[in-house]
């Protein structure tokens, strides 16, 4: 068996009542590898992408030990494990994601650690992570106060969403943002000469041309799958977070197209404040 990093390693372990999961030990838990996997990649790169969405973050927008923190699409926990770490009693974190098993797993085992971090799950119907699901994505409300925000987080979650469902999750963010909240959600912004470069180095494993086009200023990788990878122009995306009444601060090109040298690995973000921002 190939040594891993010295982060973590390969366990099995038995869970009472249920079928046995393979699990990877990482920074005292025991995370189902099956989980793992569904954030787009494995346990051999778990801890490695957790470091850098913090360090990317502390650049970006700036972690504050006090901070309310929401993130979209938390998963099984890979950056929430990491802000245990840098916030203090008095900061809050919520984690909302589509996948059951990821929200029981966090709240089984993060919540009990750390009170100050809640898990939310919401039955979204998704074609590639939840396909029987029961709800709409427009029909999440987050039971979180007003105004009370100061960052939310998003990694690859615009990135399977058309531009409705990226205008009901922009205007809800926009009710909860704090003075001087900020949001930080990676996406794929492409042009013609984004899309030429992408299609001739293939860097990823995904093989994303977005060679087909489902509306105006919106990208599609895979006509059966549409969801799998979905991108925009910047000016189509500048006018849905226009239409939800937030700022576009910053636009950071990824390196996933080799268009753009970049250290944000892999996908562009933008950085949205709101009215009192």
């Amino acid at each position: 068996m190939r040594s891993l990093p010295v982060w973590g390693r390969r366990v099995l372990r038995h869970i009472s009542g249920a079928p046995s999961h393979p699990t990877y030990s990482f920074e005292g838990y025991e995370i189902p590898i099956d989980l793992i996997n569904l954030t787009g990649a494995g346990p051999e790169s778990f801890g490695a992408i957790a470091t850098a969405h913090t360090h990317h973050l502390k650049e970006s927008v700036g972690l504050n030990p006090d901070h309310f923190f929401l993130e979209v699409g938390c998963g099984i926990g890979r950056d929430a494990i990491q802000l245990t770490k840098l916030l203090s009693p008095r900061g809050r974190y919520v984690g909302v994601d589509i996948i059951k098993r990821s929200i029981d797993w966090c709240t089984e085992n993060i919540s009990p650690r750390f009170p100050n971090f809640s898990f939310l799950h919401y039955d979204v119907m998704d074609q590639l992570h939840n396909p029987t699901g029961t709800m709409a994505t427009n029909a999440i409300r987050l039971p979180i106060p007003d105004g009370s925000v100061d960052r939310v987080i998003l990694w690859s979650v615009f990135t399977h969403m058309f531009r409705t469902e990226i205008l009901h999750y922009l205007q809800e963010f926009e009710r909860l943002l704090a003075p001087k909240g900020l949001i930080f959600a990676t996406c794929f912004i492409v042009d013609e000469a984004t899309i030429a470069s992408a299609q001739k180095t293939n860097l990823t494993p995904y093989g994303l041309r977005f060679s087909h086009v489902y509306e105006p200023g919106c990208f599609i990788n895979d006509l059966e799958h549409p969801l799998g990878a979905v991108a925009y122009t910047e000016e189509a995306m500048l006018k849905t977070i226009t239409e939800a009444g937030l700022t576009l601060k910053a636009m950071e090109r990824g390196n996933w197209s080799g268009h753009f040298a970049s250290t944000l690995d892999s996908q562009d973000a933008v950085i949205l404040s709101g009215k009192n921002g």
